[in-house]
């Protein structure tokens, strides 16, 4: 009697390994989507330190830019934020603002907007370097809408008290405050 030899796999081995594989795709497909949310919200803050870094080299550098900084602007929002399970709410006053949506280009988007007494400050915050490329990397908000422009805002009580939102493009208004004490909901 001649021995049967198997040459490969069968069918069912191979339906029962595309199973298994599928189910681990299944775990881990949301945990790696969740990590690169995680990444771009974590590069976002990094990116608002920086630009607030640079505000504040730019003020204590700079007598002009610093007087520019705080003179006439009349672009304000009342915001309401949430830190450490309290929400506060104040006037934000907006000294300029800038597209950061990384543009294919490579065309270096510049901060502007605000009163024109603040372009002393702008042209400081522009030549200083560091803030031309800064991309959002967080592709949209709860509502669905992109988030493709940064904001350098101050409290209206007190200008030293510089804050970096970010917001879309469609209105000239912050949404979500990255620097500091981030929004909870920029998650």
């Amino acid at each position: 009697m001649a021995k049967y030899r198997k040459h490969g796999f069968t069918l069912i081995e191979l339906i029962v390994v595309i199973a298994i594989i599928g189910v681990l795709a299944s775990i881990l497909i949301p945990s790696l989507m969740g990590y690169i949310k995680k990444s771009r919200r974590s590069a976002d803050v990094t990116s608002a330190k920086t630009i607030y870094d640079t505000v504040m080299a730019v003020i204590a550098d700079d007598e002009d830019a610093s007087d520019s900084y705080t003179a006439n602007n009349t672009t304000t929002h009342n915001v309401t934020v949430k830190h450490n399970g309290t929400s506060e709410t104040y006037t934000l006053v907006t000294v300029c603002t800038k597209d950061g949506a990384s543009n294919a280009g490579g065309n270096r988007s510049l901060w502007s907007g605000g009163s024109t007494e603040a372009k002393p400050f702008q042209d400081a915050v522009n030549s200083f370097g560091g803030t031309g490329k800064i991309p959002i990397r967080f592709i949209q908000s709860k509502t669905g809408k992109p988030l493709n422009r940064w904001f350098i805002c101050y409290r209206d009580d007190d200008a030293i008290d510089t804050e970096i939102w970010v917001g879309d493009g469609t209105s000239n208004t912050p949404m979500y405050r990255l620097w500091p004490n981030t929004d909870p909901d920029y998650s």
